[in-house]
């Protein structure tokens, strides 16, 4: 991973530039596209960005970085999510939705252990509990996306959620955590392969049939964030999740040289792969597989020749917002930070397996 110090590098002297300071002196990141504060989870992603930062100067902690997880702690809602702005509608407040919630996860845990603020661990906790209670009533093993989406099982937002789950426990040792992890992953376990081999579908409806299909940009969700738990899973089921992860891997892996098509990539708007990080930190996740770290090394090289070449609008959208009545569908700042957050990933988890 020769790359991640440069990458940083150069992500951190972006950011630099999107620091702000409001009325009473708070610091925070201005999200310039939006024209707002950056979101929860961006925020989060930003903060984790200078603790690797720092740890790769061979710094102890960034005062930066517990700063800015102070103003995700001010903002995170009652509940205990976070509010999502893009794409919503002028004077609404922000949807919420499971993905927030398990992408800040991390950074949130990385955060707190390098700076002992207490406010990551505590925005943590309170993600945690949040999900606890959007835990499925039609099965005990899944966890609603999003309060307005129950009519059905997304099994990557199942694993964000397992994701937070882990995270809080590890600072926490609740066992309710841990018995909530269990029950998730096994139940994402048992539906792997039962309707195509070697696939998650991205959604089931309650009688398990499939809602929409397969999705390289979710089966590397559920890689990626299911990960980190392994130490936590009772023998059994750690044994058989890694059965599990090698095959779905290899698929992801065919997948990646057959390029997106109905069968593997249902939904349109994620079939632009080189521009999905998701899939970089899940082949990271398996470092036994030599494929699968070539294809590592050769795209953070190439994240690196276009940040280089292109300057920080190598991350601007190809998406539009046609809509003069939303916000942003997304920003050149959130997929930087969604970067900057999987990098850290990379960078951070590893160091502490």
């Amino acid at each position: 991973m020769e790359q991640i110090p440069s990458l940083a590098g150069k992500l951190k002297a972006y950011l630099d530039g999107l620091l702000r300071h409001d009325e009473a002196g708070r610091l925070y990141v201005l999200d310039d596209e939006l024209g707002d504060r950056a979101s929860c989870c961006t925020t989060a992603q930003t903060a984790c960005l200078y603790v690797l930062e720092s740890k790769l100067a061979g710094a102890a902690g960034s005062d930066t970085a517990a700063r800015l997880i102070d103003d995700v702690m001010r903002r995170q809602l009652p509940s205990g999510a976070f509010g999502q702005p893009y794409y919503v509608k002028k004077g609404e407040s922000g949807t919420v939705d499971i993905a927030e919630i398990g992408a800040s996860a991390n950074s949130l845990y990385h955060v707190y252990k390098a700076t002992g603020n207490e406010s990551a661990k505590t925005s943590l906790i309170r993600s945690a509990d949040y999900l606890l209670t959007q835990v499925a009533e039609e099965n005990p093993g899944a966890i609603y996306k999003n309060p307005n989406a129950r009519m059905h099982d997304v099994l990557n937002g199942d694993i964000y959620a397992a994701h937070t789950l882990g995270r809080a426990y590890e600072l926490t040792g609740n066992p309710v955590y841990l018995e909530q992890i269990e029950r998730t992953v096994a139940h994402v376990a048992d539906r792997f392969g039962r309707h195509t081999p070697g696939w998650w579908p991205y959604t089931e409806n309650w009688d398990g049939s499939v809602g929409m299909g397969n999705s390289v940009a979710y089966q590397v969700t559920i890689i990626a964030f299911a990960s980190p738990l392994l130490p936590l899973l009772s023998e059994p089921l750690r044994e058989r999740w890694k059965h599990i992860e090698e095959e779905a891997v290899q698929t992801v892996l065919q997948a990646l040289v057959d390029g997106p098509n109905d069968s593997n990539e249902a939904p349109w708007w994620c079939r632009d792969w080189a521009n999905v990080p998701e899939i970089t930190l899940a082949l990271s996740r398996v470092p036994h597989i030599e494929q699968a770290q070539a294809y590592v090394a050769r795209r953070l090289a190439e994240v690196e020749d276009g940040l280089t070449r292109d300057g920080i609008s190598y991350f601007r959208p190809k998406v539009k917002n046609d809509d003069p009545e939303r916000s942003p569908v997304t920003t050149t700042f959130r997929k930087a930070a969604t970067f900057a957050g999987l990098l850290c990933a990379i960078g951070l988890d590893h160091s502490q397996a």
